[in-house]
């Protein structure tokens, strides 16, 4: 099968639809799959149009402009790389963005005659009401965005959705082609080697302490301030407890400025972006993973931290419930309510129960394995197969 997936972000930019993308991509390769990726350019990254060969097979670069908010992503203007998608004898086209890349997939599965899929990974709406400072314009550019998002994803076969509330979500927006709830899995072929001791020696955090790990992207919507609020009524029962935080963005100031203002930047440490071998060392040397996000359609570095055996703790919102199998399961860790108080008292429960620990850090690891990207790319590809034999039966029949 000739598969395309375009998108709107891709390496360099590391976020979660490029996980996604990158983890089907590997997946469906080792299957026999033939997979294109057009993607943007990035600055001092590569040039614009052509296949890149040295990183990855089949990868096509489009000119590509640095968007208003956030400042990381990239436009594309996608008239100005003009790139023929016949040569390629695509089967079906699965868009992972609604912005331009991902909808000049749409156009071209039209072209083609071919089916078109849509991963819609990211709440849009939510991201306006973060990065738009302008208040007054909040309201009604949520609103264009999603009947941007109707207008977009009406207009494919099929809409994949990571979990079921963004699902609920589109079908609000006014989404009516068929949805199907499918999570991206984690490729467990990265955690090689893992050495937690090295890690903790590299950035001075002591072998007694409790280290709280969060990973994620600054941005105001992760509500990183949520755990740096949780922090002095955590220290209260666990005073060896310290919040470590990889990523950067646009709030890091901001919540820099916080830690000082609670008293608690002494016990929380930020670190920025990690290369490989400290990402892979900072799942192995936590004691767990702490997560805030509300909007969160996956949480997939939770499913990262709980290959480790390590229990999380993480607000019970969007679609970390359904990696932790919702509130009844509470597989491999707990789902807390939007409240510092029972947030913390979550992270005392797991850290001071041993057994308890071991349990959820066991669960954590089997709901990993059975999530990973190996798994979930073949149940996509049945996806396709069913969306390809749908096709076929509706063309036979306008014959």
């Amino acid at each position: 099968m000739n598969i395309s997936l375009p998108g709107d972000d891709y390496l360099p930019s590391t976020d979660g639809a490029v996980t996604s993308i990158r983890a089907y991509a590997k997946e469906f390769r080792k299957l026999g799959h033939r997979v294109y990726i057009p993607c943007p350019e990035y600055p001092d990254f590569h040039n614009p149009s052509v296949l890149y060969k040295d990183e990855e097979p089949d990868i096509i670069r489009y000119k590509s402009y640095s968007a208003p908010f956030p400042p990381k992503y990239r436009l594309t203007f996608t008239w100005q790389t003009k790139i023929d998608w016949k040569p390629m004898k695509l089967d079906i086209i699965h868009s992972q963005s609604p912005f331009p890349l991902g909808f000049h997939g749409i156009t071209w599965g039209r072209k083609l005659g071919i089916p078109v899929i849509n991963t819609y990974h990211t709440l849009y709406p939510e991201y306006i009401n973060t990065y738009m400072n302008i208040k007054w314009l909040r309201k009604p550019l949520s609103w264009i965005t999603k009947v941007f998002s109707k207008w977009v994803l009406n207009k494919c076969d099929l809409v994949i959705s990571p979990s079921p509330q963004m699902k609920e979500a589109l079908i609000s927006y006014g989404v009516r082609v068929p949805i199907e709830v499918m999570p991206t899995g984690i490729d467990l072929d990265k955690f090689d080697n893992p050495n937690g001791d090295n890690f903790r020696k590299k950035y001075n955090i002591g072998k007694d302490e409790k280290m709280l790990f969060c990973m994620c992207r600054l941005g105001r919507e992760k509500n990183i301030d949520f755990l740096i609020k949780a922090m002095p009524l955590i220290i209260k029962k666990i005073p060896e407890a310290r919040l470590v935080i990889s990523g950067e963005g646009v709030a890091k100031v901001e919540l820099e400025t916080l830690a000082k203002k609670l008293g608690v930047h002494e016990k929380t440490l930020f670190l920025g972006f990690l290369d490989h071998r400290d990402w892979v060392d900072a799942y192995a040397a936590e004691d767990i993973f702490v997560f805030g996000s509300k909007t969160e359609t996956q949480g997939l570095v939770l499913l990262e931290a709980m290959y480790f055996s390590k229990p999380v703790v993480c607000v019970g919102e969007m679609g970390v419930i359904d990696m932790l199998e919702g509130f009844e399961k509470q597989t491999g860790g707990f789902l807390t309510k939007d409240d510092v108080c029972d947030f913390a008292e979550k992270v005392a429960l797991v850290l001071n129960d041993r057994d308890l620990y071991e349990k959820k850090g066991k669960e954590a690891h089997a709901r990993a394995v059975e999530m990973s990207s190996g798994n979930i790319s073949k149940k996509m590809l049945k996806i396709y197969e069913r969306v390809l034999e749908e096709d076929k039966r509706k063309k036979a029949e306008k014959v």
